[in-house]
Order: structure tokens, then sequence, then C-alpha cells
């Protein structure tokens, strides 16, 4: 039976909790941090703080979510990091706390840690373990690993750049937390469609990543589409909006390929939500298990960009439309229903999953691809970041002829009213998402992606039958961890909102 511990008594000092944390993980296998009383949860007051900080460097950066390092010069639209802080109050003592950070970012990576870090000292009041942070996978982003490419020119350093958005996003995070204020919220379910599956699958059961759907072998998209729009309204005692979290089931990709910063669709759709609801309203877009999905279409291509061209817009314009369409009908109707006093709880966890065992013949075929890769010319734009890819892989096969290799997840579960927030650090495939949300028991389930990283996690988690069909996203390269694992965080998740509820 896996050890739970209280992280307000095992871990009552944040800074010591930040040093010694993998280690107090490793023993406990689970740390759950509920705050809960014991007597079960109840209704308190709400307590609401809100900000947003530009992360965009002023100088030239690398940009990730390509193999080929591109160096942005200009800016489309700047990636921000936008911050919500949540306390509950009764009879005036502080109970559960939980910061949420949505950044405009590919992939959070180590800088989860290093911010828990960063922030001990700014904000020795808050449990920094508490804190979690999140990307909204934009491939025009700031790149934060140094490895991650091997030359960066005239480029601002990645590792100046991460020091540049702990310092913007440290602010805004001790503004949130210090403006906290008595507030409301409200929640809803909207629809758009924004994500389509982006897994074709043929005849011969193989499936491709953007494949071809115009050849006879074509069968049908792999996975299940999911329209869904997670709303949540924040107020502040005067019922002014103060800040939302919108949840889509989509990365931020209309424009990945650009060599210019930009936030993709969040930008319009925060722009258009500002114009109507006031300027400081804080919007946190947040990625919801999007792993097989994309912001553009894969069937009825011809006619879709019609549609944009008699509406004289481009794709990403047309996707923050639907998006904000979707927010104000929604608003229009959950807003009549907004509560202050709320039960509210936050529990983190930690554990294990096994991890995806390579066979020997994929062994043998990533051997073969990374000595193709790893001798080509250095003016090949892709060799680098592919041959670093293959070789990682081959450490893997490595490790796992020593010990069965495995995974640490760290996980992220919050109670608000009658709505469950559950975070994971993956690029979760749909289906995963569909079996949490057929049973939770919650009144409505929130899922956000790529939260809270730890070790390999800014992964894809594909599924079973993903893993059949293979191509990338799906093969060994892509997936430290597999369907194996997929299925324990389903489990743990689904217990973890239970026991929220259950009490």
């Amino acid at each position: 039976m896996n050890k739970k511990l209280s992280l307000s008594k095992e871990l009552s000092n944040p800074k010591e909790s930040i040093r010694s944390i993998q280690s107090v993980f490793s023993r406990a296998n689970i740390v759950v941090a509920a705050l809960l009383m014991a007597a079960g949860v109840s209704a308190a007051e709400l307590w609401i703080g809100a900000a947003q900080a530009n992360i965009t460097p002023e100088h030239p950066i690398s940009l990730r979510g390509q193999f080929h390092n591109r160096i942005a010069t200009s800016i489309m639209s700047p990636c921000t990091a936008n911050v919500l802080a949540l306390e509950s109050r009764k009879n005036g003592k502080p109970g559960a706390c939980a910061i949420l950070v949505s950044m405009d970012l590919c992939v959070i990576e180590n800088l989860q840690d290093e911010f828990r870090c960063h922030l001990v000292d700014r904000l020795p009041e808050f449990n920094t373990n508490m804190l979690f942070l999140a990307a909204t996978h934009t491939h025009t982003g700031p790149t934060l690993a140094q490895d991650q490419f091997l030359n960066y020119g005239e480029a601002m350093p990645p590792k100046e750049v991460v020091q540049f958005i702990l310092e913007r996003t440290g602010d805004a995070v001790i503004k949130a937390w210090e403006s906290r204020k008595p507030g409301a919220v409200a929640w809803g379910l909207g629809h758009a469609v924004v994500g389509a599956n982006r897994r074709v699958s043929y005849a011969d059961s193989t499936a491709v990543m953007y494949g071809a759907t115009d050849i006879p072998s074509f069968r049908n998209l792999e996975g299940w589409e999911d329209h869904s729009v997670d709303i949540l309204l924040f107020y502040d005692a005067n019922r002014k909006l103060v800040a939302t979290t919108i949840a889509v089931p989509c990365p931020a990709q209309v424009v990945e390929g650009l060599s210019q910063v930009s936030a993709d669709y969040w930008h319009p759709v925060r722009e258009t939500l500002r114009k109507k609801h006031g300027s400081d309203l804080v919007v946190l877009g947040f990625c919801a298990p999007a792993g097989d999905q994309v912001p553009r279409p894969m069937l009825r291509k011809d006619a879709e960009n019609r549609m944009l061209k008699l509406r004289k817009t481009d794709r990403m314009q047309e996707i923050a439309r639907r998006i904000t369409n979707t927010f104000e009908e929604t608003l229009e109707v959950i807003q009549n229903d907004i509560r202050s006093d709320i039960l509210f709880a936050h529990c983190v966890e930690q554990f294990e999953v096994p991890g995806r065992k390579l066979t020997e013949q994929e062994y043998v075929e990533a051997k073969k691809d990374y000595a193709e890769w790893s001798i080509k010319p250095a003016t090949d734009p892709n060799a680098y970041a592919r041959a670093r890819w293959y070789k990682r892989t081959l450490e893997r096969y490595e490790e796992q002829q020593k010990s069965d290799p495995k995974g640490t997840i760290e996980m992220h579960v919050l109670r608000i009213g009658d709505v469950a927030i559950a975070t994971n650090p993956f690029e979760l495939f749909v289906d995963y998402a569909m079996q949490i949300q057929g049973r939770s028991p919650a009144g409505q389930t929130v899922l956000i992606q790529l939260a809270s990283p730890v070790g390999t996690n800014n992964s894809y988690l594909p599924s079973e039958r993903a893993v059949k069909g293979g191509g990338y996203s799906a093969v060994p390269q892509s997936s430290p961890i597999g369907p194996e694992g997929g299925q324990i965080l389903v489990e743990r998740t689904l217990a973890a909102i239970r026991n929220l509820f259950d009490k």
C-alpha cells in the first residue's frame, strides 16, 4: 500500500520542500496534499487573485516545436504567462489554495521545478507545491532547453530566456497572490469545432500523422474528436469578471511553422474577450487532452478554405471566433448561477508508472536511423535534433536491460464546486480523456495536459490503437510511457476525483 503524506506536515517549510521534494516523493510514492478537514469538505468563501505577464524577450530567440532550429527576430503576438490564485477561507481562516499558471510555451520541461525554487524566498507564505504550470503547446514560443539545438548564433541563449521567464512569471504570481480578495465563480460547458483528429488510418492497419486522405487506401481518422470547451468565470465581490479559464482540446498550432514569436490562436481570443469584458481580464488558456488533435481540418479542406475566403479571414481568426462565440454563449447562461460560497479542495500526487519497453526490432530500427542522421552534414537543419531523438531511444533500450523502465507523474486535482480539474504532463491522446469523462463523478470535469512535467513527461502518451498503427506520436521515440502507463493515469485521476467528491 502506498503511503500518504500531508504536505502541510511533512513539507511545511516551502524552501525545504522544494529541495527535498524528489526524495520525499521517491520514498512515499504518493504525496496527497488534499487540504481537507477530517470531517470532510465544506463550503467556504473563495478568494481570488489574477495577473498576467509578457514572457517574450525583445531579443531574437530560438523557437521550440520543430526538429530544425528557427530563430525569431520579430513578434507576431507576445507569449504570455496568465496566473490565477485561489484560496478558500472559512470564518476568516485560510484553507485550500492553488495557483494555476497558463503559459504560451510548447512545453514546460524543467521550468516548473526551477520556478518553485525561484518563488520560495519571494513568496514564503505560499507552499509552492500547490502551484502548477501548463503549456498551451504553441510551436512558436521560446526554446527552454539549452541542449535542444546545437547552435543559437546571435539569439538569446535558452538559459537566459529561462531566467527572463522566471522573473516575469514570478512577478505575476506574486501580484496575483497578494491581490486576492473575496470573489465568486461560475462554470459551464460549451462546444466549438477547433480540433480535428490528425492521425490517418489506412487499409494495411498503419497510421500516419497528417497522412493523405485522397488515396484509395485511406480508411478513416483514427480517433474520436473532442469539441468541448470548458469554461470557468471568476468574479470580484462586485461581480466584475476578473479572470477566466478556458480549456480547449487542441494545441495552439495554426501557425506552427513560422519563424515569428506567436501565442497562436490564444492571442486573438484574449484580445477579443478583453475588448468586451475589460482590458485587465486575465484569460488562462489551457490545452485539454489533444495528443492526436490539431487545429486544421483533415477532411473537407477545400470547403473549409472557401469559407475562410468568404468570411475574409484566416484560420487563426476563425478559430478565435469560434471559441469567443462559445464563450459568450456560455457566459450568458452561467452568469445566472454565480456562487461565492463553494466547496474547494486541491490535492497533489506523484506516482510511478511503468515505462514503455522497446522491442529488439524497435532498437535495431532506431539504431539504423541514428546512424543515418548522425552522419548527415551540419548544414542539414534537422540533423542534430533527429540524431538526438534516436540516440535517446537507444539509451532507453540500454537502460531497460538493467531495470524495468519507469516514469514519474505529478498530478493536480482540484474541486471547485461541482467541477473537477485534473492535470497530466503529456500530450495525452483523446481516448484517455474519453475514459475519464465517462467515469468521473464530478458534475463537470476539466482536463489539462502538458502540466507539471517530471523527467520525460513532455512526450506523447498514445492510445493502444495508436501504438498498433505506429507513426509519429505513437512510435517509441515519441512516447517513453505507453498505454499501460496511460491506463494507470486514468485510474489514478478518477480515484483522486472520487476522493474529493465522496467527501
